[in-house]
């Protein structure tokens, strides 16, 4: 442990912690990986601090600069000093209390999962195993080397800085990666689970998946996609499988028919206009392919979503 931590005055950075409500509640998407910062607060207790058993949703970290506090978690009782910080998965029943003395620290919570827009099958692969690594943290306290609080520090700094919110995101998160480090030292490399050709292959499914995105209301097939991303049509089919569950062809269809959805629902476009918006060169295949794929006709999902929504 670095003897610094032992003398850090957390209660002149008082006021910092307050100018970092701005991003509270706000989510930041890095890679696959949707992370919610719910808070990061001083903390300064008396001897009467008791928080009974309890559990949480989100992920809790506690780190001690000042006196002590116990903390019991899994029924197990911890002493928990300065320069030690503890993380509390959700779900993890656990409780606080003071004996004699209060204590000075802080807190920080956070909500962390995959991103499932285009569906978890598709998500790469580390952000998987890093999402896993979180979950599998144990409530047992660890030591800082000086490595968290500076991060902590230089965060309440830049917070006074002419930053954007995005900015003071991404040194958030950075934190939290920096203590996952602490529970698996080897995070890393994921040498076990991962390989070069792997992560190829996710590029050229989340770049066929992107060329679908941006390209769906126009007249594009399957050899358009492929030739997009540079492979041949046979190789990215099976990848896109493999990976997607779902041929190519289908994955256009549903890009296309949730566009027509949301075209039924909060427009009063016919269905002509929404047809030749979404990529269908006829209004009749369009009506057939959203009756078959939707379960009714375009123009009851209209009238349903109408009445759903009065």
């Amino acid at each position: 442990m670095a003897k610094n931590i032992l003398n850090i005055n957390l209660s002149k950075y008082k006021n910092d912690f307050i100018i970092l409500n701005k991003i509270f509640y706000k989510d930041i998407l890095v890679n696959d990986i949707l992370c919610k910062i719910l808070g990061i607060n001083y903390m300064h207790t008396d001897s009467n601090w008791n928080i009974h058993k309890h559990k949480h949703s989100f992920f809790e970290f506690h780190y001690i600069t000042d006196n002590y506090v116990f903390t019991t978690s899994n029924g197990i009782k911890r002493k928990i000093t300065p320069g030690m910080f503890y993380i509390l998965a959700p779900g993890v029943l656990h409780s606080h209390n003071q004996e004699n003395v209060g204590h000075t620290g802080f807190s920080m919570r956070w909500e962390i999962s995959l991103n499932n827009t285009n569906g978890q099958s598709l998500c790469n692969l580390k952000s998987k195993q890093l999402i896993t690594a979180f979950y599998n943290i144990t409530s047992e306290p660890l030591y800082d080397d000086g490595t968290i609080i500076e991060s902590v520090i230089n965060l309440l700094k830049i917070g006074n800085l002419p930053l954007t919110e995005f900015e003071l995101q991404l040194a958030f998160f950075q934190i939290i990666i920096r203590l996952l480090h602490f529970y698996n030292k080897d995070l890393s490399t994921f040498k076990s689970t991962t390989n070069n050709s792997d992560s190829y292959d996710n590029n050229i499914i989340n770049n066929s998946i992107q060329f679908i995105e941006d390209n769906y209301y126009q007249d594009i097939n399957v050899t358009d996609v492929a030739n997009s991303v540079h492979v041949s049509y046979s190789h990215l089919s099976r990848l896109f499988k493999n990976n997607a569950g779902e041929t190519i062809n289908k994955y256009i269809k549903m890009v296309r028919l949730k566009k027509a959805s949301y075209l039924l629902k909060c427009t009063n476009k016919d269905m002509k206009t929404i047809a030749k918006e979404i990529g269908y060169n006829s209004e009749y295949y369009f009506c057939n392919d959203f009756k078959k794929n939707i379960g009714m006709s375009p123009g009851n999902y209209r009238k349903n979503s109408s009445t759903l929504s009065e």
